[in-house]
C-alpha cells in the first residue's frame, strides 16, 4: 500500500500540451497568511497560476494499477489571478519607494514567491501600482487607489456572471417582492454581495473592509471579521458533534420499578425465614 501519490483532475487544456511543465509549490496564502499550495503551469507562451482545491473524505482509497493508494485525496487546480497574491508583498515592500519586481517577490519562508514573476505581466502589475522607469530598469510603487478600483470592477464584473445563475444557490439574499423593478434592484445587490464575498476571501481583513466601504456596503463588524471568526465556529461545531456523541452513546438509567411476587413465592419466603442455611451444621 502506497501513500505518497495523489490523485489530481486536470482540465483537457491544462495537459493537452506535451511541453508544458507543471510545478507544485508551496506559497503564503494573501488572506491567512498561512501555507497554501499552489501549481504553476509552464509553457513557451505563457504561464498560469492555479490553486489547488483538496477534497478529502475519511476511509478512501484509490486503486491504481495492482497497487492501493491509502491517500484517498482528491486535487482540483482552479485558475487564479496572481495579483491577489503579489498585493501584500506590494503593500509590505515598496508603499514608500519604488522596488523592482525581482527585489518585491521574495520570501525566505516561501522561496518559490520568486516564481510569481513568471506568471505576472508588468503591464497588470501597474493595475496595483505606479510604473517608474528608468534605463531598463521598472520598478513598482504602490498605489491603493488604483488597487481599490481594480477590486471594485472585479466584484462588479463577477456579480454579473453570478446574476445570470439560476436558482437561490447564485444569491447572497433570498428577496421575494411583488414589483419586478424592486425585485431586480435586489437582486442586484445581492449578487454584488456574493461577488464580494469570493473575492475578500483572498483579501486580508483590512482591505476587505476597505473594498466594502468602496463598494458603498454599510460598516458591519460580523461581515468583516466573517474569517476570523471561522475557527470559532468550527470549534464551537466540533464541541457540539462531540457533546451529541456522548449523549448518544450514554445508557440512559430507567426508573427501578417495583417486582411482582407472586402468593406462592411470599408463602416460601415466610416458611425458610426461621431455617438455618446447610452450611451452619458442618460449623463448630
Amino acid at each position: 500500500m502506497s501513500s505518497n501519490k495523489f490523485f489530481f483532475i486536470f482540465k483537457d487544456s491544462i495537459i493537452e500540451s506535451d511541453k508544458a511543465s507543471l510545478n507544485t509549490v508551496s506559497l503564503r496564502n494573501p488572506a491567512t497568511k498561512n501555507e497554501t499550495k499552489y501549481l504553476i503551469r509552464c509553457t513557451t507562451e505563457a504561464s498560469k497560476l492555479y490553486e489547488l482545491n483538496c477534497f478529502n473524505e475519511q476511509h478512501r482509497s484509490w486503486f491504481i494499477n495492482e497497487s492501493v493508494c491509502s491517500n484517498g485525496k482528491i486535487f482540483l487546480p482552479t485558475p487564479v489571478d496572481p495579483l491577489f497574491l503579489a498585493l501584500p508583498y506590494l503593500v509590505e515592500k515598496c508603499s514608500e519607494r519604488a522596488v523592482p519586481l525581482e527585489q518585491i517577490l521574495i520570501d525566505d519562508s516561501f522561496p518559490a514567491t520568486a516564481n510569481l514573476t513568471d506568471v505576472l505581466v508588468p503591464s497588470r502589475v501597474s493595475l496595483l501600482a505606479d510604473e517608474k522607469r528608468a534605463g531598463n530598469i521598472v520598478a513598482f510603487k504602490y498605489n491603493e487607489t488604483k488597487t481599490l478600483e481594480w477590486l471594485a470592477g472585479k466584484c462588479h464584473r463577477l456579480s454579473k456572471a453570478v446574476g445570470k445563475q439560476e436558482g437561490p444557490a447564485a444569491r447572497s439574499l433570498n428577496y421575494i417582492k411583488e414589483e419586478k423593478e424592486n425585485e431586480t434592484e435586489e437582486d442586484a445587490k445581492g449578487a454584488l454581495h456574493t461577488a464580494f464575498g469570493i473575492i475578500s476571501d483572498y483579501l486580508s481583513l483590512e482591505f476587505g473592509r476597505k473594498l466594502a466601504t468602496a463598494l458603498g456596503f454599510p460598516e458591519d463588524e460580523n461581515v468583516s471579521k466573517k474569517r476570523k471568526s471561522i475557527v470559532d465556529l468550527e470549534s464551537a461545531v466540533v464541541k457540539k458533534i462531540k457533546k451529541e456523541d456522548v449523549h448518544e452513546t450514554t445508557p440512559i438509567k430507567l426508573a427501578a420499578t417495583e417486582k411482582k411476587v407472586s402468593a406462592k413465592a411470599k408463602a416460601l419466603a415466610k416458611a425458610a425465614s426461621g431455617s438455618k442455611s446447610i452450611s451452619s451444621f458442618f460449623k463448630k
